[in-house]
């Protein structure tokens, strides 16, 4: 099973990191061409609502054209590096020594990186709410919560990992 986690984390790292390979390349020609009116045969312009929207033909990605398509590479970035380290993470599971330095260290890290989603959610929150006086729950927010959760039993398993990681260095000492 602890393999299969891993083999699984492994295939999508690799997904999503080809995923933005491609995406985030298709989406700067598409802002170029938006903002410099070149002409890109695999990317429509579409106009809806007063709002612009890029369309990469045969892929079926379609974004506003705003600011959103940065925070898109953002996303696309950071999932990219999230997925690498979830990687890691589950990588400490089928090593021989789980309870080494460098095991708390992939886990410290993994922690980490699951709050800074629910950084950026709480400081969406608060610009929502400043901005139009109303909290409405959608689908950013869903993500928030899963990060939280995650975080929150990592931080369970982590005070586990570090009194592993103790015992392993005491009995290391009378060895």
């Amino acid at each position: 099973m602890k393999k299969t986690a891993f083999l699984l984390s492994k295939c999508i790292f690799w997904g999503f990191t080809l995923f933005s390979i491609i995406a985030i390349p298709l989406s700067l020609l598409a802002f170029l061409e938006y903002y410099f009116n070149w002409d890109f045969s695999f990317i429509e312009i579409v106009k809806r609502d007063t709002l612009d929207f890029a369309k990469i033909n045969n892929i079926g990605i379609e974004f506003w054209l705003k600011y959103t398509v940065v925070s898109m590479w953002a996303t696309l970035i950071f999932y990219s590096v999230y997925f690498y380290t979830l990687k890691n993470f589950f990588g400490v599971f089928i090593s021989a020594r789980t309870f080494e330095e460098e095991s708390l260290k992939q886990f410290i890290k993994f922690y980490k990186l699951n709050f800074v989603p629910v950084f950026i959610g709480f400081i969406g929150i608060i610009i929502q709410f400043a901005s139009i006086n109303k909290f409405e729950f959608d689908e950013p927010h869903f993500f928030v919560i899963i990060h939280l959760i995650v975080a929150f039993f990592l931080y369970f398993y982590l005070d586990l990992i570090r009194k592993g990681n103790n015992i392993q260095q005491e009995n290391d000492l009378t060895i």
